[in-house]
């Protein structure tokens, strides 16, 4: 917004110094745009600033920024919490589907065609013994989604993802336990 836009701005010339240091001594009750026009507006006043009070105002709202720009801009500490959660219901859910999971089906044909040496000799002639694993993988990769087999790879998916959000809310905690110390550090 252009400062001419604004009514703040606009007002802020009829402001006397003592309202002006208002803005400067109690900078986090307000915006970092009206903190910075009220030293703008001292300096062309000819009013001192400290340059100590300046570099403080720029830490706190450099700090802001980066805070309000987080990926997550809760307390870190949430992400071991929701890591707890996820854990504790993927693994609920990975138990039940294992319980009640119906044996797996026969094959439609009858038998398995790889059993059949014919078979896998055409995979083989068509597309060569590249052909012949990627129908393994695929096959196997199906085979994880149902069944008994899908409650292993629930669990196992959702070890990973508990743990990533655990590891990540706990370095983030730390990190920012470690600033909010030496920030305290007179």
């Amino acid at each position: 917004m252009h400062p001419s836009d604004n009514a703040f701005y606009a007002r802020l010339f009829t402001l006397s110094d003592a309202e002006l240091f208002n803005y400067i001594h109690h900078y986090s009750h307000y915006k970092g745009d009206a903190v910075y026009a009220a030293l703008a507006e001292l300096r062309t006043r000819g009013v001192y600033v400290s340059q100590d009070a300046v570099s403080e105002i720029e830490r706190y709202f450099t700090r802001q920024e980066a805070q309000r720009t987080r990926l997550c801009n809760y307390d870190p500490r949430w992400l071991r919490w929701l890591s707890y959660a996820i854990l504790t219901l993927g693994l609920c859910s990975a138990v039940f589907l294992y319980v009640t999971a119906s044996p797996p089906p026969q094959y439609p044909l009858g038998y398995d065609p790889f059993a059949s040496k014919k078979y896998v000799r055409e995979l083989e002639l068509y597309g060569g013994k590249i052909n012949v694993l990627a129908v393994e993988f695929r096959q196997w990769l199906a085979s994880l989604w149902r069944g008994q087999p899908l409650a292993y790879t629930l669990a196992f998916l959702t070890v990973m993802l508990s743990s990533l959000l655990w590891f990540i809310g706990s370095h983030s905690a730390s990190h920012v336990d470690t600033h909010a110390e030496k920030h305290n550090v007179p």
